[in-house]
């Protein structure tokens, strides 16, 4: 390898430690917590049906190149068409519980979706849009995607086991983490991870790559603190 450069492999190396540190989240402690009926582990979903629309947004309109250039550009553009469907398994979820919403009227909804006690749901979105325009290089896109699955695949390991009162979810259940492999659909990790990146480039995607992990555990910080509320009962 040439002088000054670095490996995205050791680069993205660092995310198996967030994984670790994710696991210690208040929220996915209390989806391990046997002491709570499983059937009420999931009581926050609604809250976070705004991060789950937006995050399709992200990857229909800002993670994609417009024009790719190179074989990498494209596998990213790949992979974001691929996620951007995810938003339609909560949505099913959202149907399944109606009769558990059936008072919420459309008011209801914006008011509920635009509270101030989910606003970390809502600036992940901005969040991720900023990292990857800082992301221009399709390898220190990788690594930001890269935290994006990772933390995806922590969280539904634990998530799958608890279920929305009876109802198994789409979207934290079997179905969501089986598109979930922790990196690119489709994707060999080493096709991203033998390409090396300059200095000033690695230190980039460790930035973003770090603030996109305090994006999503401050989110589910707060999807934490909506569960102990116990809003919702689905039982």
């Amino acid at each position: 390898m040439e002088k000054d450069r670095v490996l995205v492999k050791d680069v993205v190396f660092p995310v198996f430690q967030m994984k670790e540190d994710f696991k210690q989240s208040r929220l996915i402690k209390y989806m391990e917590d046997e002491s709570v009926p499983a059937s009420k582990r999931l009581n926050w979903l609604p809250y976070f049906t705004y991060f789950a629309n937006s995050f399709s947004d992200i990857n229909n309109y800002i993670l994609p190149y417009e024009e790719p250039a190179d074989e990498f550009e494209e596998q990213i553009n790949s992979h974001a068409a691929t996620d951007a469907e995810h938003n339609s398994l909560i949505n099913k979820d959202m149907r399944n519980l109606q009769d558990k919403l059936k008072d919420f009227t459309f008011a209801d909804c914006l008011e509920f979706l635009w509270n101030d006690n989910i606003k970390n749901s809502r600036l992940v979105a901005y969040g991720i849009a900023n990292l990857t325009q800082m992301a221009s290089n399709p390898l220190v896109r990788y690594c930001l995607i890269r935290v994006i699955e990772e933390l995806g695949n922590t969280f539904f390991l634990i998530s799958h086991k608890c279920t929305v009162g009876v109802i198994e979810s789409n979207y934290f259940g079997d179905v969501h983490l089986g598109y979930e492999p922790g990196n690119l659909h489709g994707c060999d990790p080493d096709k991203f991870e033998s390409q090396s990146l300059t200095v000033e480039e690695a230190e980039t995607a460790r930035y973003v790559m770090q603030k996109c992990y305090d994006l999503f555990f401050d989110m589910i910080e707060e999807m934490y603190d909506r569960a102990i509320e116990n809003r919702f009962d689905f039982d």
